[in-house]
Order: C-alpha cells, then structure tokens, then sequence
C-alpha cells in the first residue's frame, strides 16, 4: 500500500510528463534545426523491425509496417529509418521552410534502403541522421557542398561496412512497376 501512495505522489508531483505535450505544441516552441536534432537525440528509438526493408513499398509478399504519422512518431518515440527522416524533414519545414528539407535515399542494391533528411542554410547541406543502427552515424552532420561531398568524405568513411559505390539521390526511389513482381 506505502509503495501504490508512494508513486501516485510521485506521478502527481513530479512536472508535467513530455508525452502529455502534442506534436504540434512541440513544433510551435522549436526555433530551428538544433532543436529538432535534440529531440530525435534524446527520444528517438531506431527500430529494426519497424523499418522492413527499408522500401516505402512493399516487394513481393514482404510485409512492412505502415510508415507513422507525425503525431504517432512524437507520442512512440521510435520508428524506422524512413520514419525518422520523414518526421525531420516535415518538422524542418514547419519550422523553416527555408531548410528546403529533403528525403535522402540510400541503397547499396535496392534490396535494402536507408534514409536521410537533408537540410540547407544557406546553400550548405547538412545531413540528419537518426535511423542508424551504427553509433557513429547518427546525429545531424555538415556542413557539405553537396550530396556526393558527404556521400565520400563523411558516409564511406564512418560507415562500417558500406565501402562500395552506391544509389544515392535526393527524393524516393521509383515504385517497382508491376511486371517487376
């Protein structure tokens, strides 16, 4: 019973709880792009098995889970790597439409993808980073000239185990066409 009272009062006393805040009340207290990256830093959660094979589509009979919604990715805290880049790259814009945020699409052979927001100030690039299972990748990084100056000297030299050429691009990859399946 002293321990049931002991954490109602806790609950009671303790400041209001971050997911009682919506997505939209946290948008409109944000001021730039620090604070986006703060958020995703201490909140964000990487989930392999929400990112399927990282496509925004579905290959064959694989099933991937439903990309989240703004709102479910604030209140859940954790997503695919696609749902990470998405809620920067919507959030970079409600914030700033200047950033011109982008989703950045990576794949060593279309099998598997990872994605990226990148962002611009000024006509700087920087890369937001927060769907990685690799330490070393994460977090928000720039500034660049370009997508292909941080493609070899920041992603082939931090990245473990991707030494070879890859796809990469601004935008999503084209959807399969159905003699593909």
């Amino acid at each position: 019973m002293k321990k049931a009272i002991a954490i109602i009062l806790f609950f009671l006393l303790s400041s209001t709880p971050s997911w009682a805040e919506t997505y939209h009340q946290w948008v409109e207290n944000c001021s730039s792009y620090k604070d986006v990256a703060v958020w995703l830093n201490h909140h964000f959660r990487y989930e392999k098995d929400r990112n399927g094979n990282g496509q925004p589509f579905s290959r064959g009979h694989k099933k991937r889970p439903g990309i989240q919604k703004l709102e479910e990715i604030f209140r859940s805290r954790c997503g695919g790597t696609l749902d990470a880049s998405l809620f920067a790259r919507e959030t970079l814009n409600r914030i700033n439409p200047d950033y011109r945020a982008e989703i950045i699409y990576l794949s060593l052979d279309r099998s598997e993808a990872n994605y990226l927001c990148g962002f611009f100030l000024g006509e700087k690039l920087f890369i937001m980073d927060y769907g990685n299972l690799y330490e070393n990748m994460i977090g928000t990084h720039g500034p660049f000239k370009n997508l292909d100056h941080y493609i070899h000297l920041f992603y082939f030299r931090r990245h473990p185990h991707q030494k070879k050429p890859l796809v990469y691009h601004f935008g999503f990859p084209s959807a399969p066409s159905s003699k593909a399946r």
